[in-house]
């Protein structure tokens, strides 16, 4: 019998993200599209059940699926019952004295892949966060470098960050497919710019002002970032303009 070849998995299939008595039901929904975002899919909440409330399920869109699949708990320790590994989200930095609240940064996270069952991501409560008895049940705390002016993040901005922190450095990601956008090429912005230099030696402006015109619009160019399906409507298009122009030298 021929076996079908799996599709890989992107993301982090093993991380659950834990969300304990959240607040805001619209903030359950936008973690919700965070998740979704990063291919993460397994939620659980400790508290009361916002599943069927109408703004978490508005805020979540697409990832409702994640919202209705989030499992419900009582407390976080049930909740942790049968993970791996717990890594908890923290605003309180410690101190260097502090063995029991001494959080990392948030990049020197492990690679949660290598981790061969359950990671949770904790996160508290949008006001307080989470208690000392409730960080002393995770393996450890991390941080998110923020202003120190304005050190509490938004939950979901929160999840965001975190899960971006992480996808960026250790996720699988799908290769590019050959109808993924694709940068601009040196050569192609360099042709854009030379049928401009033409283009400018057609016109009327004054002589001192050409290598100004010509300069200013590699630096546009250079500076912004194109498709290479952008460029090549720009050089086509510059190179429609030159045929007006040099129509127009003939007629005079």
């Amino acid at each position: 019998m021929l076996l079908m070849e799996e599709e890989p998995v992107y993301g982090f299939p093993n991380i659950v993200i834990v969300l304990v008595e959240p607040e805001t039901t619209g903030n359950v929904g936008f973690a919700a599209r965070a998740m979704a975002n990063f291919g993460v899919t397994r939620l659980r909440i400790v508290g009361s059940d916002p599943r069927m409330d109408q703004y978490a399920q508005m805020f979540a869109v697409r990832a409702w699926p994640i919202l209705e699949g989030a499992e419900i708990f009582d407390d976080l320790e049930s909740a942790l019952k049968d993970v791996e590994a717990s890594w908890a989200a923290t605003a309180r930095s410690g101190s260097n004295h502090s063995v029991t609240r001494a959080p990392v940064p948030i990049r020197e996270l492990p690679d949660p892949t290598k981790i061969p069952s359950q990671v949770a991501l904790v996160f508290g409560r949008e006001s307080n966060g989470l208690y000392n008895h409730e960080l002393a049940l995770c393996d450890f705390s991390f941080t998110i470098p923020t202003s120190k002016d304005y050190p509490s993040m938004n939950l979901s901005h929160a999840i965001t960050v975190t899960l971006y922190e992480l996808y960026t450095k250790y996720a699988e990601k799908p290769e590019r497919r050959p109808t993924d956008i694709r940068a601009a090429t040196r050569e192609e912005r360099e042709q854009a710019a030379l049928f401009f230099d033409e283009m400018i030696e057609s016109t009327r402006i004054k002589e001192f002002r050409k290598p100004i015109a010509k300069q200013v619009f590699r630096n546009l160019v250079n500076r912004a970032f194109m498709t290479g399906r952008e460029i090549a409507t720009l050089t086509g298009t510059i190179r429609k303009i030159m045929e007006v122009v040099d129509a127009e030298k003939f007629d005079d």
